[in-house]
């Protein structure tokens, strides 16, 4: 296994408490060295990936995510 897939296997496994440490892990890894404007993109970018996979988790039937987000990037 890659290290990518036994990352995401730890995360579907945690427990909350888990799920928010390795959250601020992560955050603070990606905040050093990144400027105020950086950060904020990056929160920006985050924010979105969250937005999408909850509203993912509200159609679970639908099959291809992949396309309709990319229809979806194509209008803006």
């Amino acid at each position: 296994n890659s290290p990518g897939v036994v990352i995401l296997s730890s995360i579907y496994n945690a427990n909350s408490g888990e799920l928010l440490t390795m959250a601020v892990a992560l955050s603070a890894v990606l905040a050093q060295g990144q400027s105020q404007a950086q950060l904020a993109k990056l929160g920006a970018f985050f924010t979105i990936v969250g937005d999408t996979l909850n509203l993912y988790a509200l159609q679970p039937s639908q099959v291809d995510r992949t396309g309709t987000a990319l229809s979806l990037a194509d209008s803006l």
